[in-house]
């Protein structure tokens, strides 16, 4: 992987920062204690979501740019509608409920969840569809093999695994927005590019989540713990069926030395993890205008390991640090800079559309070739300086194309946050993330005008405010 010094400087910090624990999301998300579980337990959690993602214009386009000129581009509007520099939002309000099967079985448990908010996930381009998020049965009758069925989280990066309830942050990273939650396309339509990429529709991002079969177990040896899961999907998730007849593969594992018998989301100790994921993609590939579509497959890879820290929560003094990084190889997508077209486009195709004239300024682009490349990871860290009030940092980075030269692009934020914990179900957070976009082969990117073009594109991109409310029940 590239960028050594990210590397170090994730690896440094979790080494320094003592031994810790990240939770056992297979055992809170899969399985219900055993014996004391209830047939039915109902719960749930909103965010309401106020964000501000600055609104500046692109200027200084030249050649097939200029019609651009003074447009917004997708990253300074808010997420998912990408219409507005400001709003608020009703990001995630989600409604589950849980149990064990009894009397059928208390060795039986189910996990049913649905998303009403307005995100990435729910918005279907015409605006927001309520949707589930989660539906599945674990069966825990075979020793040191629970076998869990049915729609959830994969075991990948923690960030994702974990529980949104608990993520104490307001936005992911780059490299899980980008790389991770955002790879498949569903039944795409594509169009060759320049460079071998292809302009396609996307489907509803994945939030981390396939159809298919878990196995999965932990163990525990005094204050050591040791869990492992292995997962065969479709793909992709409910609303976005993958069209490939081949079965994606997932597994993780992870090693944990946990203090003083904690448990729960906030569990405090040490963890260290690795996880892969292969996957597979059809996709149908439309030739020179007239030539019609022919189906292609194509195999891509997502790995990464990590590790956290965490001595305590909502306790004086309390700290949390975490360090992961992650790499793909293959369908690595390049989200468009403009959602749609500027006035004053004179070109005879839709700017904004799968066709044979588009502008690469406003489509979406897919890299699917195995040989395409990008890394990323992040580090970050929290302390309770009350028991109330917790203080928050986070660096991020993302290299797209780290085996193109003219098409890598480095995405960069840090991330400086507050949060109020009136309860441990109720909090306020506030982040403010400082972005930057470099271009590390300007002179790789093309003639002059291109060049230019990119060195605007980048140039425009704007800090964010957000401020959220998280209330579970």
């Amino acid at each position: 992987m590239k960028n050594k010094s990210l590397v170090a400087a994730a690896v440094a910090a979790v080494c320094l920062g003592g031994v810790a624990h990240a939770t056992n999301w297979f055992q809170l998300q899969g399985t219900e204690p055993s014996g004391v579980a209830a047939p039915v337990h109902v719960f749930g959690f909103i965010q309401p979501t106020y964000e501000d993602a600055g609104g500046s214009a692109v200027n200084g386009l030249v050649g097939a740019g200029a019609p651009f000129n003074g447009a917004i581009p997708k990253f300074n509007e808010v997420a998912p509608q990408d219409t507005s520099a400001s709003s608020f939002n009703m990001l995630r309000a989600r409604i589950a409920v849980r149990g064990t099967v009894t009397p059928i079985s208390n060795q039986i448990d189910y996990f049913i969840m649905a998303e009403f908010g307005n995100n990435g996930y729910t918005n279907n381009g015409n605006g927001s569809t309520p949707r589930l998020t989660d539906a599945s049965v674990t069966f825990n009758q075979i020793p040191g093999a629970r076998v869990r069925v049915g729609l959830f989280k994969t075991p990948g990066p923690e960030e994702v695994l974990q529980g949104i309830p608990d993520f104490d942050y307001i936005n992911f990273t780059n490299v899980s927005q980008q790389l991770i939650m955002n790879q498949f396309v569903g039944s795409a339509l594509a169009v060759p590019e320049a460079g071998g990429a292809y302009a396609v529709q996307t489907a509803p991002i994945t939030a981390g989540r396939d159809q298919g079969i878990q196995v999965f177990d932990w163990f525990n040896n005094g204050p050591w713990q040791f869990a492992y899961a292995a997962m065969i999907g479709n793909g992709a998730p409910l609303y976005a069926n993958t069209t490939t007849n081949s079965s994606d593969y997932y597994g993780r594992l992870q090693e944990s030395y946990i203090f003083n018998h904690s448990k729960g989301p906030h569990q405090a100790g040490v963890t260290a993890w690795v996880w892969e994921h292969l996957g597979h993609q059809t996709l149908n590939v439309d030739g020179p205008v007239g030539g019609g579509f022919t189906q292609q497959n194509y195999t891509y890879r997502r790995d990464g390991i990590g590790a956290q820290y965490r001595s305590g929560f909502m306790t004086p003094g309390a700290v949390r640090v975490t360090g992961e990084l992650m790499r793909g190889s293959g369908w690595i997508l390049s989200q468009a800079p403009f959602s749609s077209a500027a006035a004053g486009y004179t070109g005879t195709q839709p700017v904004c559309s799968v066709s044979a004239g588009a502008s690469p300024l406003c489509t979406e682009t897919l890299y699917p070739g195995a040989n395409n490349q990008a890394a990323g990871g992040y580090i970050e860290t929290g302390v309770f300086v009350t028991k109330h009030w917790d203080l928050e940092a986070r660096y991020d980075q993302y290299d797209r194309m780290t085996n193109n030269p003219g098409l890598e692009r480095i995405f960069k934020t840090t991330t400086l946050g507050v949060q109020y914990y009136i309860s441990p179900m109720a909090r306020v957070t506030f982040n403010y993330a400082i972005n930057r976009i470099d271009i590390p082969h300007l002179s790789s990117v093309g003639p002059a005008a291109a060049q230019s073009n990119a060195s605007a594109v980048a140039g425009a991109r704007d800090n964010v405010i957000s401020l959220q409310t998280t209330l579970m029940f």
